[in-house]
């Protein structure tokens, strides 16, 4: 759902804050020296690229795919095979791992465009289950759950590095692209169509929007997205298993991320990956295992409870505060 504000904050305005926020995480690896920050961040900046991604069907067209793990797998296993058995850099597998996960996200979005809620929920659901199993079991070509270690040759043309900072700008340069993709969309006339199918898509048909053409549009694009993070993230961890890329839970925390920032907005799902992603790491570095997987749930719950339209619409208030403040004060001066 998108958020019901009636002062959203201006284009201007999220063109300026947009273009502050990546003048400082271009100097952040200049200024934090800790591997262990340095390390987080490059995660929150894949997850807040994959919730992107899974936004633009999911946020946008009102899609709530459980599914989307199955592309970002695509995509870091196609890079990956490519580079092991052929000797093709991942900076080439990355765009035919997007080709062939966009291709499976238009084929999903053909079978499915006729669903709507708790079914299409679950059609996504069992395409994310059949392509796990999959991969578990086709063990000649994926190694199952022994998984597939990627060795360190070859250096930058192969998208290894030696130091953090450089998967930082690469993290950070996949981000631009998907949020510039995201926000592109959004303005688009694909985007009103997306919006208009969400809300109501029965009128949207009867008005002359074209559902299927848009449906799949949505889904392929989120679809060679997430496949994109998931080439990235495979040559960033350099080993993954089904468990890493393909699993249930790893679908559930990529909509978790997006609803928690605010869903249905271009800046939504970075927010929620702030927010997400560091809670997770630091409660498990405080409490271990069980008890921080209870208290990670409740403040979750508490965080959705509290903020039903996503953290996001806090920031937009706060936004119009401060423009309040500002005007008053001018007039004050005035």
């Amino acid at each position: 759902m998108r958020i019901n504000d009636p002062t959203p904050i201006p284009p201007a305005a999220s063109r300026i804050i947009g273009a502050a926020a990546l003048v400082l995480l271009l100097f952040v690896p200049l200024v934090i020296r800790d591997i262990y920050w340095i390390d987080m961040g490059i995660t929150i900046l894949i997850w807040a690229s994959l919730a992107t991604a899974w936004n633009i069907s999911g946020g946008f067209a009102g899609g709530l795919s459980l599914g989307h793990a199955a592309f970002f797998g695509v995509g870091a296993y196609t890079s990956t095979l490519l580079f092991l058995r052929l000797g093709i850099t991942p900076w080439i597998g990355i765009f035919v791992g997007a080709v062939l996960a966009g291709l499976l996200g238009a084929l999903l979005g053909v079978i499915t465009f006729r669903l709507k809620g708790p079914f299409f929920v679950l059609a996504t659901l069992a395409f994310g289950i059949v392509i796990h199993i999959i991969n578990v079991n086709w063990r000649g070509l994926t190694r199952g759950a022994a998984g597939l270690l990627l060795p360190f040759r070859g250096g930058p043309q192969n998208m290894l590095f030696l130091n953090l900072w450089a998967y930082w700008y690469v993290a950070l340069g996949l981000l631009v692209l998907t949020v510039g993709i995201s926000a592109a969309i959004e303005r688009s006339r694909l985007g009103y169509f997306l919006v208009a199918l969400r809300e109501d898509e029965d009128a949207a048909r009867s008005l002359g929007v074209r559902v299927v053409r848009s449906k799949v549009v949505a889904a392929a694009t989120s679809a060679a997205l997430a496949a994109c993070v998931g080439s990235v993230y495979a040559a960033f961890i350099q080993y993954i298993d089904p468990d890493s890329t393909t699993q249930f839970e790893l679908s559930v925390q990529i909509a978790l991320v997006a609803i928690v920032g605010g869903m249905g907005t271009t800046f939504g799902p970075l927010l929620g990956a702030a927010i997400v992603i560091p809670l997770g790491e630091i409660l498990r570095a405080r409490l271990g295992g069980g008890a921080a997987l209870v208290v990670y749930g409740i403040l979750l719950m508490v965080i959705v409870l509290t903020a039903p339209n996503g953290a996001i619409a806090g920031v937009r208030m706060l936004v119009r505060r401060v423009r309040l403040f500002i005007d008053s004060r001018r007039k004050a001066d005035a």
